[in-house]
């Protein structure tokens, strides 16, 4: 009976002395854990809403961009929305559809109303970095103001080169500008040498 008796206080006193020290081993451990969790975590790649990580995002982009001007014999506004691909970190390709409308008035005051409408393919390349070197090659009908026939219309051609800025904004949007040429600048063109665009995107 002493030995048992004996043997449940050396029990309880081993109790009351081990059990503090093993809670805080395992506090450390827990926390030690939680630390390497949270540091594994911290390696996964971000998850955006759409599910898929900023690495694994779409290469599409759309955006586009307005403008418009005005002058005593000449106004118009223009809404030009573009596609664009990612084929590689620094290559960008797509497309721009353009509209304008434009109010003009001739010599002898008379007032006219046109519509302008065409596309383009362009190629970027950023070559430092958020600077880029574009060119872009566009097809637009155009009113022909030297025909008798008011309603008459040709095709015009232009040729643009230059340089652009390009500006993240957030993890998906940017803002554009760029300052291009028009190598086959003429009459008909409805630009002016040298043509300065600023544009917004982002990627789908």
């Amino acid at each position: 009976m002493k030995r048992i008796l004996f043997a449940i206080i050396i029990l309880a006193f081993s109790l009351f002395v081990f059990t503090p020290h093993l809670q805080a081993q395992y506090q450390n451990l827990t926390k030690s854990d939680t630390a390497k969790v949270h540091q594994q975590i911290g390696k996964v790649e971000k998850i955006t809403p759409s599910g898929k990580s900023k690495k694994q995002s779409s290469k599409i982009f759309v955006g586009g961009d307005f403008g418009g001007g005005y002058s005593t014999y000449n106004s118009y506004i223009q809404i030009t929305p573009i596609i664009g691909y990612d084929l590689t970190q620094r290559i960008q390709i797509g497309s721009r559809l353009t509209y304008m409308h434009q109010w003009y008035q001739d010599g002898f005051g008379n007032k006219y109303n046109s519509n302008i409408y065409g596309g383009s393919l362009f190629l970027r390349y950023i070559f430092w970095k958020s600077l880029y070197v574009q060119t872009e090659y566009e097809i637009l009908s155009v009113p022909d103001y030297y025909s008798v026939d008011a309603n008459a219309t040709r095709t015009v051609k232009s040729l643009f080169a230059g340089l652009g800025f390009i500006q993240p904004i957030g993890d998906s949007a940017f803002i554009t500008e760029s300052v291009l040429y028009n190598f086959l600048d003429n009459e008909y063109s409805p630009y002016s040498n040298p043509l300065i665009r600023v544009g917004f995107g982002f990627y789908l």
